[in-house]
């Protein structure tokens, strides 16, 4: 039987940090020695460049602390402080309930912890909140500046797009490829042309050329859909629901005999949530509900003219911001921002034509169509199904691709 000590840091690039290896290794060395845990009775076991948020089997340093603890072989167990646990109060607390248990104590240098007294007890229930509190204010701290970056029109990407570098020029790409008509023809007149793409020793590739044109004109490509749009799953709400706890895409299962569905948050073990999970059916009367407010243009034909005339005009839109953006007369934020307008209206009118050639689904029809067909109908019409954290039913009225769609 051995005494366990854990040591984790999400960073490893700069070693002489305040919660380096070094350090933690010493201060738990010293309590060890305090205790008479040293002199080759202590077993370290670390994991590096590793977030504290991870469970452990993305952990193997913290799986084998566990297993030790499972197996009664750990006598004590020892950390610089509860964070380079973990970040989660339900995995501290399930470690330490675990430890609790088998009568072995958790001892924390920082923290001043020692779970074998009441009071450290205590304490070390107090300073578990407090290491995720700072884990949620850090993540907000990232999120904001990301929401910043994109409100600029700044990318979230640490690498610079083509166009950044020195003597990279978007227009000459975009001209080869309003030339050739193609991306292997683009590819080749840049080739001929003597053009320099960045990392390539081979010149253009077509779909080097591809990746830099649709960041300029993402609606290159884009290709009108009659019906439903493509995509979908097995599930009826697949892509529809997400976690009102995490924000996280929940997941659909079905049980052994495949006839029951049920949707869940895969980060529900790992994160504290009201709830994690509900069953397709208790979901469904409200879906069929909202869906039924579906109200469909009473002449599809004369609104696909409409939306063509519409179409062209959105066009000639986005071409006029590509020669304002060439010519120098707008800067990149301008130019981002309209290219994102025309998208969306773009989106709206397929959207809108998606729905428009296919039947309003009646009643009887939602138990004989299929899963996957389903969720196609479904996500042509909807964008989301926001759902209450605790009672996970939905919450109305669901976020429609198109609300002018919505009776």
């Amino acid at each position: 039987m051995t005494a366990y000590a854990y040591l984790r840091k999400s960073s490893v690039h700069d070693p002489r940090r305040e919660v380096s290896h070094e350090m933690q290794e010493a201060a738990i060395q010293e309590m060890a020695a305090r205790h008479d845990d040293d002199n080759g009775k202590l077993i370290i076991l670390s994991d590096w460049d590793k977030s504290g948020r991870l469970g452990a089997d993305k952990r193997p340093g913290y799986r084998a602390l566990l297993e030790a603890i499972e197996s009664g072989e750990a006598t004590a167990v020892y950390s610089y402080s509860l964070s380079r646990l973990a970040r989660s109060v339900v995995e501290l607390s399930r470690l330490i309930a675990r430890c609790v248990e088998r009568g072995i104590p958790v001892r924390l240098y920082a923290d001043h912890v020692d779970t074998s007294t009441a009071s450290g007890m205590l304490l070390a229930h107090v300073l578990s909140a407090v290491a995720q509190f700072e884990a949620d204010v850090a993540s907000e701290r990232v999120r904001a500046a990301n929401a910043a970056k994109l409100a600029r029109g700044e990318s979230l990407s640490t690498a610079k797009f083509y166009g950044d570098g020195e003597g990279e020029d978007t227009a000459v790409i975009l001209a080869a490829f309003r030339e050739a008509g193609s991306y292997s023809g683009a590819a080749k007149l840049l080739n001929e042309r003597g053009v320099k793409p960045r990392n390539s020793t081979r010149g253009w590739w077509p779909s080097s050329v591809n990746v830099v044109v649709r960041r300029l004109d993402p609606t290159v490509g884009r290709r009108r859909e009659q019906g439903v749009r493509a995509g979908g799953s097995a599930f009826v709400l697949a892509r529809l629901l997400r976690c009102p706890t995490c924000q996280t895409m929940l997941t659909g299962t079905r049980d052994r005999g495949g006839r029951r569905v049920r949707y869940s948050c895969r980060l529900g073990t790992a994160l504290p949530h009201p709830r994690i999970s509900v069953s397709e059916h208790l979901l469904m009367p409200a879906i069929r509900e909202e869906v039924d407010r579906l109200r469909l243009p009473v002449d599809a034909v004369k609104m696909a003219a409409e939306n063509t005339a519409r179409r062209d005009a959105l066009a000639a839109r986005l071409e006029r911001a590509h020669e304002l953006y060439v010519a120098g007369d707008w800067k990149r934020e301008r130019h981002a921002a309209e290219v994102a307008a025309v998208t969306a209206e773009v989106d709206t009118l397929e959207t809108t034509e998606a729905v428009a050639f296919v039947p309003k689904i009646r009643p009887e029809e939602w138990e004989t169509w299929a899963p996957g067909d389903l969720n196609r109908y479904l996500r042509a019409v909807l964008e989301t199904i926001p759902l209450d954290p605790v009672t996970f039913q939905p919450v109305p009225p669901a976020v429609w691709r198109n609300s002018a769609l919505r009776s």
